[in-house]
């Protein structure tokens, strides 16, 4: 498909976003979506809108960013409170193009960093953040939303992983300006620690047996499923077992002087890495 993304400004545009939210959150989300007139009031407060069309002749959204605008630290900020891509739309592309745009409407804007809410067992949404984007995640908080019955969320605690995107970083230019591929993938698996046991079914997931972490390591891995929201519909206590599990090891490994900085994808296996390292060198400087 041919990606073009474009500002969404019209009237028009905002009710496609809310459509394209509905899609995604299912029948019962009305609590997490965000309607026309709020999508309006986000705009108007200097917000970034943006959307990709699903074709010419549609004024359907394959994927859309709402980003409310901030500050963060006395740098200009945007807070990415809305991503979502069709699931029709999904693995061509559409994700990182939104992303690689909300960069440069950011810069065209003096924004320096984007911050969002990411949910650590989504392996998709961590490997674009980390390993496409060049962001990091910082720390771990729970259940930020509350309960929420939508089909994204029903279930399983709404924790989140705080994500700094720094859109200047030499960590961001080198992923997106120069190509280079993000510095963990030149890290051995001998060179980090597990931090949990896992095992395979008969069903294809795989299930959480329990979480050890080794002392002395300064990247340590945590499997997380490589679809949370398939294991949710199948095995929803399995689902929330991995939500109880890895809460305590995100919590202390990000409390304790190390950061989210990669997705690693091995085996038909996917872990967060986490890196103990000071936030100016995991961004790059010096």
């Amino acid at each position: 498909m041919t990606i073009a993304v474009e500002r969404l400004r019209t009237l028009d545009d905002l009710a496609a976003c809310e459509r394209l939210q509905r899609r995604l959150f299912g029948d019962r989300a009305s609590a997490s979506v965000l309607s026309v007139p709020s999508l309006r009031a986000v705009a108007e407060s200097g917000g970034l809108l943006l959307g990709v069309r699903s074709g010419t002749a549609t004024r359907e959204l394959a994927g859309a960013i709402v980003d409310l605008s901030s500050t963060w630290e006395g740098f200009g900020a945007l807070f990415s409170h809305v991503f979502g891509v069709s699931p029709e739309a999904r693995n061509r592309g559409v994700g990182s193009s939104l992303r690689e745009a909300e960069r440069r409407f950011a810069q065209e804007e003096g924004i320096d960093v984007v911050r969002a809410w990411v949910d650590p067992l989504r392996s998709q949404e961590s490997h674009l953040l980390w390993n496409k984007a060049g962001a990091i995640g910082t720390t771990y908080e729970r259940n930020v939303f509350g309960e929420l019955s939508d089909s994204a969320n029903r279930g399983l605690a709404t924790d989140r992983v705080d994500v700094e995107w720094w859109l200047r970083s030499p960590r961001t230019l080198a992923l997106l300006e120069e190509g280079r591929p993000a510095s963990h993938a030149r890290v051995r698996l001998h060179e980090m620690a597990v931090a949990t046991r896992t095992t395979a079914t008969s069903s294809g997931h795989r299930f959480l047996v329990d979480v050890k972490l080794e002392p002395g390591f300064a990247k340590v891995l945590v499997e997380i499923p490589v679809d949370v929201d398939l294991l949710r519909d199948e095995n929803p206590a399995e689902a929330r077992r991995w939500r109880a599990g890895t809460r305590e090891v995100f919590e202390q490994l990000l409390g304790t002087g190390y950061l989210l900085v990669g997705l690693v994808h091995e085996g038909g296996r996917s872990f967060q890495l986490l890196e103990k390292v000071d936030r100016g060198a995991a961004l790059g400087h010096g």
